[in-house]
């Protein structure tokens, strides 16, 4: 005997479609909220390479400290466009889930696995300038310190 008040449990194309695109945007926000943060980060590195621009002028960290900020720029550009590119793509799910034609689907997945690839190059590409930036910081503040204590026996 069949029990109609709990039909079987079977999610149909639409309704499996509708969650795949409920878990792109997922995505999309996260990927958005990260952008946020690494931009209030890159906020925070100018402050310190502004903090220590002197010592960062030397002769023996200017070309170096030049190229570690030609590199935070390209990276700000990077994540511009990056985030130019999720805003649209998350546009492109929102049509898609108002109007729930699978026909755009695989173009919508293959957009989603190009950002996602670009988002995390671009994460690894920040990490290294940021981890490069700390280093020449703690470099000049340990050398502060021991000038410190020399001079101060």
């Amino acid at each position: 005997m069949f029990n109609l008040k709990h039909p079987p449990m079977k999610l149909d194309k639409t309704e499996k479609f509708r969650k795949k695109l409920s878990k792109l945007h997922e995505q999309n926000v996260t990927w958005l909220n990260e952008l946020e943060f690494v931009r209030d980060e890159h906020i925070f590195l100018e402050h310190l390479l502004s903090t220590h621009f002197l010592d960062l002028s030397s002769e023996k960290l200017f070309e170096p400290t030049k190229k570690l900020i030609q590199k935070l720029n390209e990276v700000e550009h990077l994540g511009n466009e990056l985030d130019d590119s999720i805003q649209t793509h998350n546009k492109h799910v929102a049509t898609l889930l108002e109007s729930l034609q699978l026909s755009g689907k695989k173009d919508l997945l293959n957009e989603h696995r190009l950002i996602k690839k670009d988002f995390e190059n671009f994460h690894l590409r920040f990490k290294y300038v940021k981890k490069k930036i700390y280093k020449i910081i703690k470099q000049i503040m340990k050398e502060h310190k021991q000038k410190l204590l020399i001079s101060n026996p």
